[in-house]
This record gives C-alpha cells, structure tokens and sequence, in this order.
C-alpha cells in the first residue's frame, strides 16, 4: 500500500510539472532521449514534440549504427528529422545540425528543413558539414527573423532577387564556405544593417574583400586574400585578420589605405595581425605611409613576424608607435632564415608607452633584432608591470645565456618583471646573443 501511494505521488509530481520546470529538463537532454519523456505520462505525451531548440549533433547521426548498413542507417536518421519537424508544435528558436563527412547528400531533406524553419520564427541556425561541402538551400535566405547564423562547409549561391537581407541578424560565421560568385559575400553583408560580430575563415571563390558594415564590432577574417576595402565601420571595436599564406601580389594602396583608414575611421580597442599579414603589408610598402595614431588601442597582437626581415622590423616599430595608449603587447616570432643580421635603425626613445602594462613575446632565439626589441620596450615602457617571454628552439644552455642578457637590459619602470614562461627544455640550433651589447 505504502509504495503504490509512493509511486501514484511521484507520478502525480512528474504530471503536474511546471512548463518551465519541463522545458529546463528537456533541453538538456539529446533529441532521442527528450523523446523516450512521452512515456512518462499523458502530460509529457507530445510536450518535446514543442521544443523551442532543436539539436541534431554527431550522435543523432551514429545512434544504432553499429547494426544497419550506413547508406541505409543515414536515409533513416534523415526521416526522423523530417518526422520530427512535420510534427512539431509552435515555434523553433534554435536549431543545430551537424553532418558526418560520408552523409550523402541524396540522403538529406535539408532544403524541406530550412524551409520549415523559417516560416516556424528561428532566430539562430548552426549547420556544419564535417570535412567536405554541400549546397545550402536558397531557403535559408528566407530566415527573416534570424540573429545568429553559423555555416560551416556548405557552398553559398546568390540570393533571390527578392531577398533584401537579413533586418536582425547580428551574429554571422562562414567557415569552410564557398561562393559561386565573388560579390555574393559583400553584397549579404551590406544587406545585414544589425550585424555586430563576423567571422569568416577558409573560404574560397573570393580574393577582394570589401565590409561595409556600420553597427559591426568585432571582425574576424582567417584566409587568403588579395585585396581589402572598409567602408561604414564607425562601431567597430576588434579586428583580426589571418593570411594563411603570401599572396602572389604585393599588398595593393587600396588595401593599405584601408588598414590606415582603421586609426581614423573607428574606435578600435584590439587589433591582431596574424600569419603572412604582417609581411604582406611591410613588402606592400605600408611603412612609406603608415597608419594615424590608434588612440583607443587597449591591446596590440603581431604574430608570425620575421624579425630578420627588415621591412617587417620596422612595419613592426611602427605599428607600435602608432599605439600609444596600449596597455598590452602580444609578439610571437617566426622562423626565417638562418642568418644574422643588424638592423641600423634610429630609435626614437623619447617616445613613451605610458600605459603598457604587459608584453609577452613567444618565439625568441636569442637574435641581434628581438633583443634590440626587447630591450627597446623596456626603456620605453615607464609603468610596464610584467613582460613575459618563451623561447623557440634552443638547448638549455642557449636559453640560459640568451636570458641573461635579458636580465641586464635596463627598465624605465622600477616594477617590470622579466618572466620566463619555459616548463621543458628543447635543443637546436642557435644564435649566439653573446656579441650584443646592450645600448649598441
């Protein structure tokens, strides 16, 4: 008697639920499991059939595949989700979908999906395609209330004629896409007047790329490129651009005139400059018309930077002069070639970087020119605090001499730390710092 007034109570709780209780617990479970609560009572019957998020990750794909045929296994998980979506009640807010490489495309109903959602109100959409692309229906242009957009290996087409953007949307992220026409990218994002953050990285069919985009904040481009072009960008706050490798072309003045045109058009509070960029532009000649002052610069980030190569050290002195209000400085080196060279140059050590607080440099070997770096920044930096910095390959003993002639350059800040960031020790070659001489 006593445990069927137990079970009837624990039903009784299970029934009488609040949604908002209910709703909590079924986005957190997968989409079969949120399924399996039907059998838990009437009230539970169809309330995941009204689920606001819907997600079909990897292991919607590979439930049971251990038992079917996997041509057979992908048709079926592909009908659950048109079963899923014709029987849904009420709005879909989210909606996640990602797809194994060896899915065919014959096997998916993506276009009858995209078309549900966007006349069921869906605000954010991720697909991803893994490791191969697929054409993305033309219905995603049709997504009108959209916030967040995230694409990843899927093949953009024009959008209809009627299309007039996407009036909401303030979160977009192309990865591995490709476009079948080369205005296709600038065209959506002129259209998007909401747009606040914007990523796209390894795309292909597009080598000028041109962002007009007046409420955008932070911008992130990781690709190849031949040209750059900003327009409208009064908001924006971040901005990181990747070129994964050197173009055939030198850096055009439309394009360094438009990385100038950062310092006076924005208030720009990070910059980073990553992989070929930073020796694109010196070898483009930005340095004969460098960039105004970056006066709302909190931090700075140059990665990849052939120190031996002398336009890049000085593209390098120069950005950093062009950032006086910078409170933090990233530098990580690469390797060039392996010969030593002196850099003549006239530093301007009456230039003060009165606000930095903190450097890290990644990649040191002990050359002529990052000590004369190092030791630059520190007799310029009046309030630095801690500048951090980790060795590229070197035997111990190169470490420990290179260290200590980091150790004896002078500071203009009596609380600067010199910090090694080394837990291993590496062997390979290196350059002697033994013949430099501090203040030379």
């Amino acid at each position: 008697m006593a445990c069927s007034e137990t079970s009837t109570k624990m039903e009784d709780l299970i029934s009488n639920a609040p949604d908002i209780v209910i709703d909590k617990i079924l986005e957190n479970l997968s989409i079969s499991m949120a399924a399996q609560t039907s059998v838990l009572s009437k009230q539970w019957r169809h309330t995941w059939l009204s689920l606001k998020s819907l997600i079909f990750g990897l292991d919607f794909w590979w439930e049971d595949n251990d038992d079917l045929d996997a041509g057979t296994d992908w048709q079926k998980r592909s009908r659950i989700i048109s079963s899923i979506l014709l029987h849904h009640k009420g709005p879909v807010h989210d909606f996640f979908l990602c797809i194994p490489y060896d899915v065919y495309r014959d096997c998916l109903n993506h276009g009858q999906w995209i078309s549900f959602l966007s006349k069921n109100g869906v605000r954010k959409i991720v697909i991803r395609k893994m490791y191969s692309t697929m054409n993305i229906s033309s219905y995603i242009y049709w997504c009108s209330e959209l916030v967040h957009l995230e694409l990843n290996g899927v093949c953009l087409k024009a959008p209809p004629t009627e299309f007039s953007g996407f009036p909401n949307l303030k979160h977009l992220e192309l990865v591995n896409t490709e476009f079948t026409k080369q205005n296709i990218f600038c065209n959506l994002i002129e259209s998007c007047k909401m747009l606040a953050t914007l990523k796209l990285e390894n795309w292909r069919g597009m080598v000028h790329i041109e962002i007009n985009a007046p409420r955008l904040q932070t911008l992130i481009l990781d690709g190849n490129f031949e040209s750059l072009a900003f327009r409208n960008i009064l908001s924006l706050k971040n901005i990181l651009l990747y070129l994964r490798e050197m173009p055939r072309k030198l850096a055009t003045v439309g394009t360094i005139a438009a990385l100038n045109l950062l310092a006076s058009s924005c208030q720009l509070q990070t910059i980073q400059f990553d992989g070929y960029l930073c020796q694109f532009l010196a070898a483009g000649g930005i340095i004969r018309s460098p960039p105004d002052t970056f006066n709302h610069l909190d931090k700075l980030c140059l990665s990849d930077l052939i120190l031996l190569d002398f336009d890049v050290f000085r593209y390098l002195l120069v950005m950093i002069e062009c950032c006086p209000n910078i409170k933090k400085l990233d530098i990580s080196v690469a390797s060039g070639p392996n010969v030593e060279c002196q850099h003549i140059l006239d530093y301007n050590y009456t230039y003060k970087l009165d606000n930095l607080l903190e450097v890290n440099i990644k990649g040191i070997k002990g050359t002529i020119a990052e000590l004369k770096l190092v030791e630059y920044l520190l007799a310029i930096s009046p309030v630095l605090e801690n500048l951090f910095f980790k060795f590229g390959v070197l035997s111990i003993e190169a470490k420990l001499q290179v260290a200590a002639v980091l150790m004896r350059f002078p500071r203009a800040s009596t609380k600067a730390s010199l910090v090694c960031l080394e837990k291993y020790v590496s062997t390979g070659s290196w350059l002697s710092p033994l013949n430099y001489k501090p203040g030379c």
